[in-house]
């Protein structure tokens, strides 16, 4: 193979396969050049307001020098377009998300197939001064349990995950100014093996519009802002299984009046979709006609 034994960055053309493979092998690969520079300005521009209005994060999840914006997909079509429908990332996120499972339906031996759709869609500046998160893995929210494995296997591992992550960098992220901490191949680990520490992660270090995929399952966390000059802005997006709940309320958090102006391909990522055999309909059909009470209504799929 190609590649070294470290977390790789590659170039955004680089083919599907080998992007796939480095997810498996390291749980996160960085992208350059994901996203181009003016699309992530602009998409910043549409948050900013509600980025500027946020008040100080009163958890400890998030440092209190936090400045966010949840529900981006109500504030910005920018941010729809280039980041959460990227091509490569909608790649990525069917590979590793797509559930299928087979039944009885009667004397018919019948396959189900769901799609995933969004799970949280946030941006973040980190101002400086802000402390680290503790390391984590973002898939405890849907109560995954993994198996100590050695490496990925495709047949078993399936469905080992539950969430696939996409952060794109607002801005030049460095160590300095709190760039991701990361833990290589802690994908593999077993849910009861830890804790996680720090002297196990790399840090990004990302130009504005790069990206890092990341599988739920890895061990991650922001650093700390050590800068007295530097605010770190990222965008996350987290896309889960069809049949898990969103982290994110895209129902409430995104006024349908909004929701309304997506493309159909972009509301059936919402959720605005069923997934196979009969989870998310109303009066037993399809949500998609909500928004678009034109179309057709075809059977419910159940």
């Amino acid at each position: 193979m190609k590649y070294s034994s470290q977390v790789q960055r590659v170039a955004a053309d680089t083919p599907l396969d080998d992007i796939l493979y480095l997810l498996k092998r390291d749980g996160g690969v960085f992208i350059k050049g994901l996203v181009s520079q003016a699309d992530v300005d602009k998409a910043y521009a549409e948050c900013r307001p509600k980025m500027e209005s946020s008040t100080e994060w009163s958890g400890s999840f998030f440092p209190k020098e936090t400045a966010r914006a949840t529900s981006v997909l109500a504030l910005s079509p920018t941010y729809a377009e280039t980041q959460v429908m990227n091509p490569l990332y909608q790649s990525v996120v069917d590979h590793f998300l797509t559930t299928r499972t087979s039944y009885w339906w009667g004397t018919e031996w019948k396959e189900s197939v769901s799609k995933p759709y969004v799970h949280s869609c946030t941006a973040m500046s980190i101002g400086p001064g802000g402390k680290a998160q503790p390391l984590h893995r973002d898939d405890y929210i849907n109560h995954n349990v993994h198996e100590d494995i050695d490496e990925w296997n495709d047949e078993r591992d399936k469905n080992r995950e539950s969430a696939v992550g996409l952060f794109v960098a607002g801005c030049r992220v460095t160590k300095e100014n709190g760039g991701t901490q990361f833990i290589p191949r802690s994908h593999l680990w077993g849910t009861e093996r830890g804790p996680p520490r720090v002297d196990q992660c790399i840090f990004a270090d990302m130009e504005k519009g790069d990206a890092f995929l990341m599988l739920a399952s890895a061990y991650h966390g922001g650093g700390t802002n050590l800068t007295t000059d530097q605010a770190r802005l990222m965008f996350a997006t987290f896309s889960v299984r069809g049949h898990l709940r969103q982290e994110e309320n895209q129902f409430l958090a995104v006024p349908q009046e909004i929701a309304k102006r997506y493309d159909q391909k972009t509301q059936a990522f919402m959720g605005y979709s069923m997934t196979d055999p009969a989870c998310g309909y109303v009066d037993q059909i399809d949500p998609i006609f909500l928004l678009r009470p034109e179309l057709k209504r075809g059977p419910s799929g159940f």
